[in-house]
């Protein structure tokens, strides 16, 4: 099963990705994003020409590539994916949460693969999450008539996806283990992403099972010194979280294509049956690729 990686322009720019790709083990699906999303928010900008060129340096690594969209004014984002399809580069075009709705239809019309954004302020619980699933659930249904398939950027909430046949999503979520002291654990038998705070054994206890599944021992992660600074272990127990809660949206990707199997669209250079899971890489340093590299390694769970 290939690795599927998304790849940012903004995180990027310098890294060489055919290096990348191989220290990877060489099976990559790689996606390739402006991260104008990222570069916004801190408070810096893509430039339409510099993608470009990153896209024509890099293009036989490429599966996917995503157009540079400009939250909040579509007729940008529109005029930046007609420049890029006139370079050459078949981008993803993207629509966006409060955008009007003819164009999203005319996207549809015209294209068989269509990436949506601009949510990840509403992919959370409860009150906020209702608007968003009506939102999609109307880009679906426009979707549907013209047989498009979507991609969902940063679209890996368990109760969105489970219950919407997207053809690709993508996420970061699996690197925040080593932040904020949690693991992401798949449960197949609940339909739910499980994020569990490992450093309280009473949160970790009901779930030890699933633990073992993701190649976490319970007994170590409740251990005082787990993933403590300073200690020899640190590093290690670090990549061990992220490469744990990386095989849970491998995990979650196997129980979405089995449930969805979404056809791919049209001439898209890895044909795989969806949903497909992409997890977004922001570096490239040995600290993100290796626990990447544990999961390749990895022999599947039972």
């Amino acid at each position: 099963m290939a690795l599927r990686i998304l790849v940012s322009f903004h995180y990027h720019r310098s890294t060489d990705l055919a290096d990348l790709r191989d220290r990877l083990g060489g099976d990559v699906d790689l996606f390739a994003d402006s991260g104008a999303y990222s570069a916004a928010t801190t408070g810096a900008t893509v430039n339409l020409a510099d993608y470009s060129a990153w896209l024509t340096d890099w293009a036989p690594l490429w599966t996917t590539m995503a157009g540079l969209d400009v939250i909040g004014d579509h007729e940008a984002t529109a005029a930046n994916t007609a420049a890029l399809h006139q370079a050459g580069h078949d981008v993803l075009p993207v629509f966006h949460v409060g955008e009007p709705w003819p164009v999203l239809d005319a996207l549809c019309k015209a294209h068989p693969y269509v990436a949506l954004g601009g949510m990840a302020l509403h992919a959370v619980g409860g009150a906020k999450r209702r608007p968003l699933m009506a939102w999609l659930v109307r880009c679906f249904r426009i979707g549907a008539e013209h047989g498009t398939r979507f991609h969902g950027f940063g679209m890996t909430s368990a109760g969105i996806v489970v219950q919407l046949p997207f053809y690709s999503v993508d996420s970061s979520s699996y690197t925040l283990g080593q932040r904020w002291g949690l693991v992401y654990l798949w449960d197949d038998s609940a339909l739910k992403m499980r994020s569990v705070f490992f450093r309280n054994p009473d949160e970790v206890r009901p779930y030890a099972a699933l633990f073992t599944r993701h190649g976490l021992d319970p007994a170590r992660v409740i251990d005082p010194a787990f993933m403590r600074p300073g200690t020899p272990s640190m590093v290690a127990d670090r990549a061990a979280v992220t490469t744990a809660s990386a095989y849970s949206y491998r995990l979650m990707e196997d129980f979405l294509t089995s449930r969805h199997r979404v056809a791919p669209p049209p001439l898209l250079r890895a044909a795989d049956t969806g949903t497909k899971v992409y997890l977004a890489l922001s570096k490239a340093d040995a600290s993100s690729v290796d626990p990447l590299l544990s999961l390749v390694e990895r022999t599947p769970a039972p």
